[in-house]
């Protein structure tokens, strides 16, 4: 039976179709029920239009739910296939496979898209045909290449959130502990090409026998005996994890792109079985990986990647019988960078700019506690993990702590930049935007009156005082410095007359 999110996801995109729609991306968060969903509306789908539909995957796991799912009127299109035949209803195949053998398909009416986020979709001819529909679906709708989401789809449907799930008990609610902080930041990890963090740099840091003694002690520490899935930077990291909790006299599994597909899929299912089992992997498991009974996450490296990060902790997040929570092991300040588990993502945003969101609404305000690591809301007075109690900040410093929790929230965020742009444009001298931007800290001063006073609009001032100076090359001087905050007092002044 369709729980009622499920329903309403399929019935919009029945009513885009309806409305003449042809493109739409359904995001549901990880454990929602995609792979039910879209079969569900495959079948409903050729129920009413009688056209064949193809549904589209990048895993072998991914390509068994659907095709299971579907039943006997679904065809698997597998490598070693030569003949497609024309009389199935369903079609199901990864998308490689499918891709060399184009010219074989049969003519389909819908087309679905698991995974939609994953980059290798774009490279099929389908987007080109305007008789055929395309529904995308993905847990995490922002693209892994340079096409925004929003150019192949034009309608993102959301029927539910993660927070949502966990108050209706379809999902679990997670504790996260973050520890290493100050060493992952100070490891100072290069930002490749893919956006992401170098793999080579990230590991060499990781495979460090401190930081191997650290993901063992903490496991002993928080989730000894549970069941648990690690995420390792690399092969090479992945096996050295393994054989230091073998060490450890414990059930310990691993699985990497390079292991052979029977042993791979042996020790899947001896963890599967396992109900202490602990499984490392290295981006085998992101996706289409459906273990309920897993009750601890271990992050064991970095991301810049939001998409990968709520992969990562959702393979944690289904519900199963005595389970009430699960635990993340943040050991990649990856919490910090993105947020925690059901905190609130605005995925139109990523549908539409696919890239790092750095200019609306930031993650909500976390600290983490001194004493055993536990991550939670900024105002907490005791840490829910151990009690420990957070000392009472002076004025000035609840001053500042509020000033960070404002800033994630509603960011000033001002394009230097793109100001001094526009400005040689049209012609401004570089003495004039010092007066533009005191523009903008006035107004946000203002608008949050309460909090943000004299002392604090200075502080506010000085990294858009820093940059202006590197944007034109000036020096800071006393006297440009001056002049700076000059014009703030002047359009400060200007303003309060008003």
């Amino acid at each position: 039976m369709l729980r009622d999110y499920q329903l309403n996801a399929i019935e919009s995109i029945e009513k885009e179709f309806d409305n003449g729609g042809n493109r739409c991306l359904l995001q549901m968060p990880t454990g929602a029920g995609k792979t039910f969903v879209f079969c569900e509306l495959a079948k409903r789908y050729f129920l009413t239009d009688i056209k064949k539909v193809l549904i589209l995957v990048h895993r072998k796991e991914l390509l068994k739910q659907a095709y299971n799912s579907l039943g006997e009127r679904c065809f698997k299109i597998e490598g070693g296939i030569k003949k497609i035949p024309n009389n199935y209803d369903y079609y199901v195949g990864m998308v490689e496979t499918v891709n060399r053998r184009i010219d074989k398909l049969p003519e389909f009416g819908l087309i679905i898209i698991d995974e939609a986020h994953i980059g290798n979709f774009n490279k099929l001819p389908f987007f080109d045909d305007e008789d055929i529909k395309i529904v995308g679906v993905s847990a995490t709708p922002t693209s892994s290449n340079e096409i925004k989401l929003s150019e192949k789809y034009k309608d993102l449907i959301i029927p539910t959130s993660i927070k949502h799930l966990i108050e209706n008990n379809y999902l679990v609610p997670s504790d996260t502990y973050a520890f290493e902080g100050e060493n992952v930041k100070k490891a100072g990890f290069k930002v490749t090409r893919t956006g992401d963090y170098d793999i080579k740099q990230m590991s060499q840091f990781y495979e460090k026998t401190g930081m191997i003694d650290t993901v063992i002690d903490k496991y002993w520490k928080h989730i000894a005996g549970k069941k648990t899935m690690i995420f390792n930077t690399s092969i090479e990291h992945n096996i050295k994890v393994h054989e230091a909790f073998l060490n450890e006299g414990l059930n310990s599994y691993y699985v990497d792109s390079l292991m052979p597909k029977e042993e791979r899929d042996n020790n899947i299912d001896k963890f599967i079985n396992d109900d202490n089992g602990i499984m490392n992997n290295v981006g085998i498991l992101t996706t289409g990986f459906d273990c309920p009974d897993v009750e601890a996450i271990i992050l064991n490296r970095a991301t810049k990647s939001l998409a990968l990060y709520y992969q990562m902790i959702g393979r944690g997040s289904r519900i199963a019988e005595n389970k009430e929570k699960f635990i993340i092991l943040d050991l990649g300040n990856n919490a910090q960078e993105h947020g925690l588990f059901s905190q609130h993502v605005d995925w139109t945003y990523y549908f539409n700019h696919s890239e790092k969101k750095s200019d609306v609404d930031g993650v909500a305000p976390v600290k983490t506690c001194p004493q055993c690591g536990f991550i939670t809301h900024i105002s907490a007075k005791v840490c829910p993990s151990c009690a420990h109690v957070f000392p009472v900040k002076t004025a000035a410093e609840r001053r500042q702590e509020n000033l960070i929790k404002l800033s994630e929230e509603s960011p000033l965020k001002i394009n230097v930049n793109a100001l001094i742009n526009i400005g040689k444009l049209r012609g401004w001298n570089v003495y004039a935007y010092p007066f533009k931007i005191a523009e903008h800290l006035i107004n946000y001063q203002k608008k949050h009156a309460d909090i943000v006073d004299d002392e604090a609009l200075l502080t506010l001032a000085q990294p858009y005082f820093e940059e202006w100076c590197k944007i034109i090359g000036k020096a800071k001087t006393q006297w440009n410095k001056d002049f700076f905050y000059n014009a703030l007092k002047k359009v400060q002044i200007e303003k309060a007359g008003k």
